[in-house]
């Protein structure tokens, strides 16, 4: 097996057999043929692989010979999900709020004793 990556384009994917073919960029001088993938594959499996969807993978060989592609990484889509600046705004804004609230309490309180 090569450790050399190639990058494609998820032309065919059945979801229920979880197998695909992906059609690979011009740089590995074979357009036409299209390699194929089982959803294994995937370096991780957060998301189910889409039709058009971007990835970098290894190709080997199974144990009949067939080409198929090993280690793959959707290139369009980032390792861990990112706050959006809304959310910090939202969570830093509910933090403030309860500061307030439990300064106001301990105010009342001490006035009261």
């Amino acid at each position: 097996m090569s450790n050399e990556r190639f990058n494609g384009t998820i032309k065919y994917w059945n979801a229920r057999k979880g197998f695909g073919f992906i059609s690979p960029e011009a740089e590995t001088g074979d357009e036409e043929k299209q390699v194929f993938v089982h959803i294994k594959a995937f370096a991780t499996r957060t998301t189910k692989p889409t039709i058009g969807q971007t990835v970098n993978y290894v190709i080997s060989t199974d144990d009949q010979g067939r080409t198929r592609a090993e280690d793959v990484i959707k290139t369009d889509e980032e390792t861990a999900p990112k706050a959006t600046s809304s959310e910090e705004q939202s969570s830093v804004k509910k933090l403030v709020i309860t500061l307030i609230v439990i300064s106001a309490a301990i105010l009342a309180y001490s006035y009261l004793t």
